[in-house]
C-alpha cells in the first residue's frame, strides 16, 4: 500500500476510534515502508482503519439480506438499487451490490497490510503485536464470510499485489482460510472481559470462536464436494466451538440489546461500533436506523423499509417479549403527547426512544453483529444436523433462548408456563423447523434472513409461498425470484477491469455456462429448476 493511502487510513481511524492506547504517530513526511509503522500506536492506527469499512455497510447489508426476503419491503423511489433489490430485480450494475464488494475488499486490503506489515514489525511489542495482528486475521475472515455467502467463489487475496490479474477462488478454499484466521485470532485475541474502556467493541477470542461455530455450520450444509464424513465433521466442530462460547449471558430484557445505554452489554458477541461524531458523518452512520424510523410519525410517508406484513407481527405469542422489541405497532409521541398507532408496523430493535424525534437521524445505535442468543441457536441447529435428531443439550440451548423471551428466570432452569419450552419427541425435521422459526422470532432485522434461506436451501420457495399463501401481496413482486438470486452478480464495474478472472454468476448478463455449468442451483429447490433466468 502507497504512502498517500497510510496517512488516509490514520487520519479515518482516529477520527472513528478512541482507544485506550494512546496513538504516538510519527510525522506525515516520515511515514515510508521502511519505518511504518514504528510504534504500538502506528500499529493500532493500522488496525482500526480495518474497522472502518464495517460501519459504512450497515444499510447495505440490511438491504442485500433482509429486503431481498419475504420479510420487508422498501420504500424508496422505484429507480433506486434498493427499491430494485426489493422487488427482485436485481443486476450486475445495482449500486449495493457494487458497493458491498468494494467495502468488504477495502478491509480485505487494509487486513492483508496489518497482518504482513505489523506481523513483520521489530518496533512493536510483542504482546500488543499479537492481538494486532489477530484483529486482522478476524476482521479479514469477517469480510470474508459475507463475501464468499453472496458470490461464492471469490478472489483470496491474502496479500496487497495488483489485483486485476486475480481470479475467483473455490468456495472450499475461502471457507478453509477464513476458518484458519479465525483459529489464528482465536489464539491470539483476549476475551472481552479483559478489554476495557473505549477498547470494548474490538474483536475478542469469544467473537472467534462464535464466528467457527456460524461459519461450519454454514460450510457444512453449503458445501458442494463434500462428503458425508467431512460434512458431520464440519457439524461437530461447530458444535465444539459453540461451547466455548463463554462468558456471556442473555439480557433478561430483550431491548437492552439496542439500548446506547448498553453498548456491547452482556449479550453481545460482535457489534458495529456506530457512535455520533466517531465516524466520518456527522452523525453515528448505522441507517438502519435511519431506515426502519424514517417518516417519523406518519402513516402517509413510508420509512425506507417496512415489514411486508403485519403477519410476522402476529406470529408472535402475546407473551413473547420479542413481539414489541422487534416491531412497534403503537409508540408514544412526545411532541404531542399522545399514543401514535401505525397502519403498518415498525421495526421497533433500532428506534432510540429515549430521543425518539431525533433517533432517525443520529443513526448511533449499535449494529448488532453476533450476540449470544444466537449462539445458543447455532448450537442446537449443528447438534441437530450431526446427531440427526436434537438431543437434550440442543433442547436446552433453544430453550434457554425461549425462556428469556417469555421472561422465564433463571434461563438454565425449565420454564413455568406451558408452551414456553419445546414439546419434547421431535425429530430431524421437526426440530429442524422450530429452529427455522425461532430465527425468525429471535432476529428479523439482524441481516441474517436471505443468508438462512439460502443455506438452507428454502429461498425460492419460501418467497413464492408466503404470496400463495396470502401473507404479501404481488405487489412486492416476491414471486418474481429466481434461483439465479441464490447469489448475487459481480459487479460489472469490476469485471470490466478484469473479465478472464472475474466470470460472472449464472443467469446474470455475461455470465459463460462453460464456467457455471447449466444450472448450478438445480438440485437446491428441484422444482423450480426448469425456469429459465
Amino acid at each position: 500500500m502507497k504512502k498517500t493511502v497510510y496517512i488516509l487510513l490514520i487520519i479515518l481511524s482516529a477520527a472513528a476510534y478512541s482507544c485506550s492506547d494512546s496513538l504516538e504517530l510519527v510525522p506525515v513526511g516520515l511515514l515510508t515502508d521502511s519505518n511504518f509503522p514504528a510504534t504500538d500506536g502506528d500499529g493500532i492506527a493500522l488496525v482500526n482503519a480495518i474497522y472502518q469499512p464495517n460501519v459504512g455497510i450497515s444499510t447495505s447489508l440490511g438491504y442485500l439480506i433482509d429486503l431481498t426476503t419475504e420479510v420487508e419491503a422498501n420504500g424508496e423511489n422505484t429507480n433506486s438499487g434498493g427499491y430494485l433489490l426489493g422487488v427482485m430485480q436485481w443486476e450486475p450494475n445495482n449500486s449495493y451490490v457494487s458497493g458491498m464488494w468494494t467495502s468488504l475488499y477495502n478491509g480485505i486490503t487494509r487486513a492483508n497490510d496489518v497482518v504482513d506489515k505489523v506481523g513483520a514489525s521489530e518496533s512493536i511489542s510483542p504482546d500488543v503485536k499479537k492481538r494486532l495482528v489477530g484483529e486482522a486475521r478476524f476482521l479479514r475472515a469477517y469480510y470474508y464470510f459475507y463475501a464468499v455467502q453472496f458470490w461464492g467463489e471469490v478472489p483470496l487475496v491474502l496479500h496487497n499485489i495488483d489485483g486485476s490479474n486475480t481470479t475467483r477462488a473455490a468456495v472450499d478454499d475461502v471457507y478453509g482460510q477464513i476458518v484458519q484466521d479465525l483459529k489464528d485470532a482465536a489464539e491470539a485475541l483476549p476475551r472481552a472481559s479483559e478489554y476495557a474502556g473505549a477498547d470494548r467493541g474490538r474483536a475478542t477470542q469469544g467473537a472467534a470462536y462464535a464466528y467457527l461455530s456460524k461459519v461450519y455450520l454454514v460450510w457444512g450444509q453449503t458445501s458442494e464436494k463434500s462428503g458425508a464424513a467431512v460434512q458431520k465433521e464440519r457439524y461437530r466442530a461447530s458444535v465444539d466451538y459453540a461451547s466455548l462460547v463463554t462468558g456471556y449471558e442473555l439480557e433478561e430484557n430483550f431491548l437492552d440489546n439496542w439500548s446506547k445505554s448498553n453498548r456491547n452489554g452482556r449479550e453481545s458477541i460482535f457489534a458495529t461500533q456506530h457512535i455520533q461524531g466517531q465516524s466520518s458523518a456527522s452523525d453515528g452512520g448505522n441507517h438502519l436506523v435511519h431506515c426502519s424510523f424514517y417518516g417519523g410519525f406518519s402513516n402517509n410517508i413510508l420509512p425506507h423499509v417496512y415489514a411486508t406484513s403485519d403477519k410476522w407481527y402476529h406470529d408472535f405469542d402475546d407473551r413473547d417479549q420479542r413481539k414489541n422489541g422487534t416491531y412497534v405497532k403503537e409508540l408514544y409521541n412526545p411532541s404531542t403527547g399522545e399514543v401514535f398507532v401505525f397502519d403498518r408496523v415498525r421495526y421497533r430493535k433500532y428506534i432510540d426512544t429515549t430521543d425518539v424525534i431525533s433517533s432517525a437521524n443520529t443513526r448511533d445505535i449499535n449494529r448488532t453483529i453476533l450476540r449470544y442468543a444466537e449462539a445458543l441457536l447455532l448450537k442446537a441447529e449443528a447438534l441437530n444436523e450431526l446427531n440427526g435428531a436434537p438431543n437434550a443439550e440442543a433442547y436446552e440451548a433453544i430453550n434457554q433462548v425461549r425462556r428469556r423471551a417469555f421472561r422465564q428466570f433463571p434461563v438454565t432452569a425449565p420454564a413455568s408456563e406451558p408452551g414456553v419450552d419445546l414439546p419434547e419427541g421431535l425429530d430431524y425435521a421437526g426440530f429442524k423447523q422450530r429452529i427455522q422459526q425461532e430465527r425468525v422470532f429471535e432476529l428479523t432485522y439482524e441481516q441474517n434472513r436471505w443468508t438462512d434461506l439460502v443455506r438452507w436451501r428454502t429461498f425460492v420457495g419460501t418467497l413464492r409461498n408466503a404470496v400463495k399463501q396470502g401473507y404479501l401481496g404481488e405487489e412486492y413482486h416476491k414471486q418474481d425470484v429466481k434461483l439465479k438470486y441464490y447469489r448475487f452478480p459481480i459487479p460489472r464495474a469490476q469485471r470490466e477491469i478484469n473479465p478472464e478472472g472475474l466470470w460472472q454468476n449464472w443467469g446474470y448478463d455475461g455470465f459463460d455456462e462453460s464456467r457455471t455449468g447449466a444450472n448450478p442451483y438445480a438440485a437446491f429447490e428441484p422444482e423450480y429448476a426448469g425456469e429459465g433466468f
